[in-house]
Protein backbone atom coordinates (compact mmCIF):
# COMPACT_ATOMS: atom_id res chain seq x y z
CA UNK A 1 0.00 0.00 0.00
CA UNK A 2 2.94 2.30 1.01
CA UNK A 3 4.41 1.74 -2.51
CA UNK A 4 1.27 2.31 -4.21
CA UNK A 5 0.93 5.62 -2.68
CA UNK A 6 4.76 6.29 -3.63
CA UNK A 7 4.07 5.67 -7.43
CA UNK A 8 0.35 7.69 -7.44
CA UNK A 9 2.56 10.76 -5.88
CA UNK A 10 5.52 10.60 -8.41
CA UNK A 11 2.67 10.10 -11.47
CA UNK A 12 0.82 13.21 -9.77
CA UNK A 13 4.37 15.20 -10.28
CA UNK A 14 5.11 13.84 -13.57
CA UNK A 15 1.48 15.35 -14.21
CA UNK A 16 2.04 18.16 -13.58
CA UNK A 17 5.90 19.10 -14.76
CA UNK A 18 4.12 17.93 -18.01
CA UNK A 19 1.15 20.20 -17.74
CA UNK A 20 3.90 23.10 -16.85
CA UNK A 21 6.08 22.62 -20.07
CA UNK A 22 2.81 22.27 -21.84
CA UNK A 23 1.65 25.96 -20.56
CA UNK A 24 5.19 26.88 -21.11
CA UNK A 25 5.24 25.84 -24.50
CA UNK A 26 1.87 27.09 -25.46
CA UNK A 27 2.20 30.38 -24.24
CA UNK A 28 5.71 30.66 -26.20
CA UNK A 29 3.91 29.91 -29.24
CA UNK A 30 0.95 32.03 -28.93
CA UNK A 31 3.69 35.03 -28.24
CA UNK A 32 5.12 34.09 -31.40
CA UNK A 33 1.97 33.66 -33.45
CA UNK A 34 1.06 37.36 -31.89
CA UNK A 35 4.51 38.69 -32.90
CA UNK A 36 4.31 37.15 -36.40
CA UNK A 37 1.00 38.47 -36.99
CA UNK A 38 2.46 41.83 -35.82
CA UNK A 39 5.71 42.22 -38.58
CA UNK A 40 5.90 40.70 -41.32
CA UNK A 41 9.54 39.29 -41.31
CA UNK A 42 11.25 36.62 -40.66
CA UNK A 43 12.11 35.81 -36.94
CA UNK A 44 15.79 34.78 -36.66
CA UNK A 45 16.19 34.73 -32.91
CA UNK A 46 13.64 34.68 -29.80
CA UNK A 47 14.35 34.36 -26.79
CA UNK A 48 11.39 33.52 -24.14
CA UNK A 49 11.66 33.33 -20.31
CA UNK A 50 10.52 35.55 -17.21
CA UNK A 51 13.00 38.52 -17.38
CA UNK A 52 12.37 39.59 -14.08
CA UNK A 53 11.36 36.82 -12.07
CA UNK A 54 7.57 37.68 -11.26
CA UNK A 55 6.08 34.47 -12.87
CA UNK A 56 5.13 36.06 -16.00
CA UNK A 57 7.04 34.82 -19.52
CA UNK A 58 7.74 37.23 -22.18
CA UNK A 59 10.27 37.59 -25.04
CA UNK A 60 12.35 39.18 -26.98
CA UNK A 61 12.85 38.70 -30.44
CA UNK A 62 14.99 39.58 -33.60
CA UNK A 63 13.42 40.35 -36.74
CA UNK A 64 15.37 40.50 -39.76
CA UNK A 65 17.67 38.67 -42.10
CA UNK A 66 21.68 37.63 -42.31
CA UNK A 67 23.41 40.89 -44.28
CA UNK A 68 25.61 39.16 -45.76
CA UNK A 69 26.10 35.28 -44.72
CA UNK A 70 28.92 34.10 -46.68
CA UNK A 71 31.38 37.21 -45.46
CA UNK A 72 29.74 37.09 -41.99
CA UNK A 73 28.69 40.15 -41.57
CA UNK A 74 26.07 40.42 -39.42
CA UNK A 75 22.11 40.97 -39.59
CA UNK A 76 19.92 43.53 -40.31
CA UNK A 77 17.01 43.63 -38.92
CA UNK A 78 14.72 45.21 -35.44
CA UNK A 79 14.60 44.08 -32.18
CA UNK A 80 11.09 43.58 -30.50
CA UNK A 81 9.63 42.81 -27.06
CA UNK A 82 6.30 40.88 -26.71
CA UNK A 83 4.12 39.66 -24.07
CA UNK A 84 0.54 39.04 -23.49
CA UNK A 85 -0.48 42.86 -24.26
CA UNK A 86 1.41 43.16 -27.36
CA UNK A 87 4.07 43.68 -29.09
CA UNK A 88 6.28 46.68 -29.59
CA UNK A 89 9.56 47.15 -31.11
CA UNK A 90 12.35 48.63 -29.00
CA UNK A 91 13.22 52.90 -29.42
CA UNK A 92 17.28 51.74 -29.44
CA UNK A 93 16.85 49.21 -32.03
CA UNK A 94 16.07 51.56 -34.89
CA UNK A 95 14.16 49.85 -37.90
CA UNK A 96 16.98 48.00 -40.57
CA UNK A 97 19.93 48.43 -37.53
CA UNK A 98 22.77 46.16 -38.71
CA UNK A 99 24.28 43.73 -35.59
CA UNK A 100 27.39 41.87 -35.06
CA UNK A 101 25.07 38.80 -33.94
CA UNK A 102 21.81 38.23 -32.57
CA UNK A 103 20.81 37.97 -29.12
CA UNK A 104 22.54 36.93 -26.13
CA UNK A 105 20.86 36.43 -22.48
CA UNK A 106 22.66 37.32 -19.64
CA UNK A 107 21.37 35.49 -15.99
CA UNK A 108 21.81 36.87 -12.31
CA UNK A 109 19.52 35.18 -10.03
CA UNK A 110 16.09 35.08 -10.85
CA UNK A 111 16.54 38.59 -12.85
CA UNK A 112 17.53 37.79 -17.17
CA UNK A 113 18.07 40.17 -19.71
CA UNK A 114 18.48 40.56 -23.04
CA UNK A 115 21.81 41.89 -25.15
CA UNK A 116 22.63 42.99 -28.60
CA UNK A 117 25.63 44.92 -30.32
CA UNK A 118 25.19 46.73 -33.09
CA UNK A 119 27.71 46.04 -36.14
CA UNK A 120 30.39 48.84 -36.91
CA UNK A 121 33.91 48.39 -38.57
CA UNK A 122 35.58 49.40 -35.41
CA UNK A 123 33.69 47.15 -33.28
CA UNK A 124 29.83 48.30 -32.16
CA UNK A 125 27.87 48.94 -28.97
CA UNK A 126 26.20 46.78 -26.56
CA UNK A 127 22.43 47.32 -25.51
CA UNK A 128 21.10 45.92 -22.53
CA UNK A 129 17.31 45.05 -22.20
CA UNK A 130 15.20 43.79 -18.65
CA UNK A 131 11.75 43.54 -18.64
CA UNK A 132 9.84 45.72 -15.75
CA UNK A 133 6.26 46.05 -14.52
CA UNK A 134 5.78 44.19 -17.75
CA UNK A 135 7.39 46.95 -19.78
CA UNK A 136 10.84 46.51 -21.48
CA UNK A 137 13.61 48.82 -20.16
CA UNK A 138 16.90 49.75 -21.37
CA UNK A 139 19.72 49.30 -18.91
CA UNK A 140 22.42 51.98 -17.83
CA UNK A 141 25.27 50.22 -18.84
CA UNK A 142 24.05 50.15 -22.96
CA UNK A 143 25.85 51.97 -24.95
CA UNK A 144 29.46 51.94 -23.19
CA UNK A 145 31.36 49.44 -24.78
CA UNK A 146 31.43 46.83 -28.05
CA UNK A 147 31.48 43.42 -26.40
CA UNK A 148 29.79 42.49 -22.98
CA UNK A 149 30.87 39.05 -21.49
CA UNK A 150 29.45 37.69 -18.54
CA UNK A 151 31.75 36.22 -15.84
CA UNK A 152 30.06 34.28 -13.01
CA UNK A 153 26.33 34.70 -11.57
CA UNK A 154 27.71 38.41 -10.49
CA UNK A 155 30.18 40.07 -12.35
CA UNK A 156 30.52 40.66 -16.16
CA UNK A 157 33.40 42.74 -18.25
CA UNK A 158 32.41 45.25 -21.05
CA UNK A 159 35.06 46.17 -23.45
CA UNK A 160 35.91 49.74 -24.64
CA UNK A 161 37.23 50.20 -28.06
CA UNK A 162 38.96 53.39 -28.96
CA UNK A 163 41.88 55.75 -30.71
CA UNK A 164 44.35 56.08 -27.45
CA UNK A 165 47.33 53.80 -28.37
CA UNK A 166 49.70 57.13 -28.41
CA UNK A 167 50.38 60.68 -29.70
CA UNK A 168 51.88 60.93 -32.76
CA UNK A 169 52.62 64.17 -34.75
CA UNK A 170 50.34 65.53 -31.73
CA UNK A 171 47.07 63.58 -32.70
CA UNK A 172 45.95 60.63 -30.64
CA UNK A 173 45.29 57.69 -32.60
CA UNK A 174 46.17 53.96 -32.90
CA UNK A 175 43.08 51.12 -31.76
CA UNK A 176 43.26 49.89 -28.38
CA UNK A 177 40.55 46.95 -26.72
CA UNK A 178 40.33 47.22 -22.55
CA UNK A 179 38.06 45.43 -20.29
CA UNK A 180 36.21 46.99 -17.73
CA UNK A 181 34.87 45.37 -14.68
CA UNK A 182 31.44 45.80 -13.74
CA UNK A 183 28.43 43.92 -11.28
CA UNK A 184 25.24 43.27 -10.74
CA UNK A 185 24.03 44.23 -7.66
CA UNK A 186 20.79 42.85 -7.41
CA UNK A 187 18.77 46.08 -8.44
CA UNK A 188 21.19 47.42 -11.61
CA UNK A 189 24.36 46.58 -13.28
CA UNK A 190 27.38 49.14 -11.51
CA UNK A 191 30.80 49.43 -12.47
CA UNK A 192 34.06 48.97 -10.31
CA UNK A 193 34.79 52.97 -10.43
CA UNK A 194 38.64 53.57 -9.67
CA UNK A 195 40.05 55.47 -7.00
CA UNK A 196 42.88 57.20 -7.86
CA UNK A 197 46.02 56.03 -5.39
CA UNK A 198 49.46 57.57 -5.48
CA UNK A 199 52.91 55.41 -6.48
CA UNK A 200 53.74 55.85 -2.57
CA UNK A 201 50.75 54.46 -1.77
CA UNK A 202 51.11 51.25 -3.93
CA UNK A 203 54.65 50.80 -2.73
CA UNK A 204 53.67 49.30 0.65
CA UNK A 205 51.82 46.33 -0.64
CA UNK A 206 54.12 43.48 -1.04
CA UNK A 207 55.51 42.70 -4.13
CA UNK A 208 54.38 46.46 -5.59
CA UNK A 209 58.08 48.26 -5.86
CA UNK A 210 59.44 45.37 -7.79
CA UNK A 211 56.55 45.62 -10.35
CA UNK A 212 56.59 50.02 -10.31
CA UNK A 213 60.36 49.80 -10.75
CA UNK A 214 59.98 47.66 -13.84
CA UNK A 215 57.96 49.92 -15.36
CA UNK A 216 59.56 51.62 -18.36
CA UNK A 217 58.25 55.51 -18.96
CA UNK A 218 56.91 57.65 -16.90
CA UNK A 219 53.73 56.39 -14.61
CA UNK A 220 50.51 58.52 -14.52
CA UNK A 221 46.92 57.93 -13.07
CA UNK A 222 46.88 54.71 -10.75
CA UNK A 223 43.05 53.47 -10.25
CA UNK A 224 42.15 51.12 -7.44
CA UNK A 225 38.99 48.84 -8.15
CA UNK A 226 36.43 47.60 -5.74
CA UNK A 227 37.31 43.83 -7.02
CA UNK A 228 41.14 43.92 -6.28
CA UNK A 229 42.10 45.47 -9.85
CA UNK A 230 44.67 48.24 -10.00
CA UNK A 231 45.13 49.68 -13.44
CA UNK A 232 48.62 51.83 -13.94
CA UNK A 233 49.32 53.92 -16.70
CA UNK A 234 52.28 55.31 -18.65
CA UNK A 235 53.78 56.69 -21.13
CA UNK A 236 56.83 56.18 -23.31
CA UNK A 237 58.33 58.45 -25.11
CA UNK A 238 59.51 57.31 -28.78
CA UNK A 239 61.67 58.91 -31.38
CA UNK A 240 60.56 62.26 -32.76
CA UNK A 241 58.63 63.35 -29.79
CA UNK A 242 55.99 60.33 -30.90
CA UNK A 243 54.57 59.16 -27.02
CA UNK A 244 52.95 55.66 -26.54
CA UNK A 245 50.18 55.22 -24.22
CA UNK A 246 50.60 51.56 -22.26
CA UNK A 247 49.01 50.24 -18.75
CA UNK A 248 49.80 47.56 -16.86
CA UNK A 249 46.96 45.60 -14.62
CA UNK A 250 47.66 44.48 -11.41
CA UNK A 251 45.22 42.63 -9.00
CA UNK A 252 45.38 42.96 -4.41
CA UNK A 253 44.89 39.88 -2.73
CA UNK A 254 45.35 41.04 1.12
CA UNK A 255 48.59 43.11 0.99
CA UNK A 256 50.39 41.62 -1.79
CA UNK A 257 50.05 42.28 -5.81
CA UNK A 258 51.10 40.71 -8.51
CA UNK A 259 50.38 41.61 -12.23
CA UNK A 260 47.43 40.14 -14.18
CA UNK A 261 48.08 38.99 -17.54
CA UNK A 262 44.38 37.26 -17.75
CA UNK A 263 43.66 39.67 -20.78
CA UNK A 264 45.69 40.47 -23.52
CA UNK A 265 47.46 43.84 -22.96
CA UNK A 266 47.23 45.84 -26.53
CA UNK A 267 48.18 49.31 -24.89
CA UNK A 268 46.27 52.73 -24.31
CA UNK A 269 44.82 54.56 -21.13
CA UNK A 270 42.04 53.38 -18.61
CA UNK A 271 40.11 56.02 -17.44
CA UNK A 272 38.85 55.75 -13.71
CA UNK A 273 35.60 54.40 -15.21
CA UNK A 274 34.24 53.94 -18.56
CA UNK A 275 30.24 54.44 -17.31
CA UNK A 276 30.59 57.15 -14.27
CA UNK A 277 26.75 57.69 -14.09
CA UNK A 278 26.97 53.66 -12.86
CA UNK A 279 30.29 53.31 -11.52
CA UNK A 280 31.05 52.99 -7.70
CA UNK A 281 33.99 54.19 -6.92
CA UNK A 282 35.61 52.00 -3.33
CA UNK A 283 37.34 53.70 -0.19
CA UNK A 284 40.93 52.32 0.03
CA UNK A 285 41.79 49.41 2.08
CA UNK A 286 44.38 49.83 5.06
CA UNK A 287 47.27 48.74 2.91
CA UNK A 288 47.60 51.98 1.38
CA UNK A 289 47.28 53.94 4.64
Amino acid sequence: MKKLAIVLLAFALLLLVLGACGEKADSEAALRALLEAEIKQQILDFKYDDYDGDGTFEAFAFMGEAQNPEEDEGYRGEIWFVNEQGAQQLEEASRHSIYWGLLDVLVFGERKFAAATTFGQTGGLVNVWGVKDGEPYLEKISGNGYSLEQIDDTNLLLWQTTLDFGYYDGILMGRTYKPYWFYWDGESFREYGGTKITKEQLRKCDGAAEILDGIYGIVGDIFYRGNGIININHTVLQSEGDINNEYVTLRLNGTKISIDDTYENVGGIYLSALAPDIAVYPDLPEVFA
